[in-house]
């Protein structure tokens, strides 16, 4: 009889333990890793542990040229994360460690003009730019590799000012400047390419001596604007963590409701942000500048592969045509 009770306890200790593995698959307490760099990616999940999703995700916030680190190597540290759309494929896109859950963010450049200029609210007037040069924030990476396509799309020539490379008439010459050198003091320049919320805070600090003279969003091609960072997951995390996936997917339009609430205070957010951040990391907005306006202007907005696939394959093959580094073209087996 001993035998036979011993038996059954066995065999219910066995199944509780089988069904503690398929119900929990990790150790209690353990969270799954989320990576997203500093700026539009971190507001993109500010408001995470307002979901469900929080009690299943640790989010870190780190510097902008760093996340590529996090899901590379022999042994990636990010479950999960947000990045360039054109880092991750130019990393990631055979999908054998990771998948592209989606895209989170769909631009956040905007060209500003010094007073004597003109507005260039339409692909029509980037003729207008033709003899000009533009500071970009960034130019061998998304705000450089955007514009040129822009300008690439309407027909417009460019000319890059490096390698001794001097300024020309028939063309727009496009000049790689630090995010301190965009100001109306830069005597070489009479535009400049500056995402937000950096765009809105330089209009206001100068008084008008800068100003939004366009939208690098509306001049790309619509309202909708372009795939700029995505979200990306560990296969083996996607096969055991359908569940928790799926809550996170959801999380970015929890997060988007929250952030353009009128009674979510600009602190309320940053401080959001300031509780995932890891190291000694400088923000790129403060509750001074993260307005409403400047949230919308991020582009966060979750969209699913069913929809965006197309839209990420065309605008790799338009980075690819105006770069020389070869970021390369994503698998089917990239996209979840």
């Amino acid at each position: 009889m001993k035998k036979i009770l011993s038996l059954i306890c066995v065999l219910i200790l066995c199944i509780a333990v089988s069904l503690g593995v398929a119900g929990c698959n990790r150790g209690s307490g353990e969270k799954l890793s989320v990576y997203v760099p500093d700026g539009a990616p971190a507001l993109s999940v500010a408001g995470i542990n307002r979901t469900d999703a929080g009690k299943h995700f640790e989010v870190n916030v780190v510097k902008a040229d760093t996340i590529n680190s996090y899901v590379t190597g022999d042994n990636p540290q990010a479950d999960v994360a947000v990045m360039p759309v054109n880092a991750a494929v130019k990393f990631l896109s055979d999908g054998q460690t990771y998948r592209m859950l989606g895209t989170v963010t769909h631009g956040n450049l905007f060209l500003l003009k010094k007073q004597t200029e003109t507005d260039i609210a339409s692909p029509a007037e980037l003729s207008s730019l033709v003899g000009k040069t533009v500071g970009v924030i960034n130019l061998a990476n998304v705000p450089g590799l955007t514009f040129k396509t822009i300008l690439r799309d309407n027909g417009v020539e460019f000319n890059e000012l490096k390698d001794g490379a001097a300024v020309v008439t028939d063309k727009v010459n496009l000049k790689d400047v630090a995010a301190t050198a965009a100001t109306p003091s830069n005597a070489d320049c009479q535009y400049f390419v500056v995402p937000e919320p950096a765009a809105t805070t330089k209009v206001n600090a100068t008084q008008g001596k800068l100003s939004v003279a366009g939208n690098l969003q509306t001049l790309y091609g619509g309202e909708n604007g372009y795939p700029q960072a995505v979200a990306v997951a560990k296969v083996s995390v996607i096969e055991k963590y359908s569940t928790e996936i799926s809550a996170f997917i959801e999380s970015f339009a929890a997060t988007k409701t929250w952030l353009m609430d009128e009674n979510t205070t600009a602190q309320s957010i940053v401080d959001a942000v300031d509780g995932m951040t890891k190291g000694d990391l400088s923000h790129t907005f403060t509750a001074d500048n993260l307005t409403k306006a400047v949230i919308s202007n991020c582009g966060i907005r979750f969209e699913s592969n069913a929809v965006g696939k197309a839209e990420v394959l065309a605008f790799m093959e338009k980075f690819n045509a105006v770069s020389n580094n070869a970021w390369g073209t994503p698998a089917d087996e990239f996209f979840y």
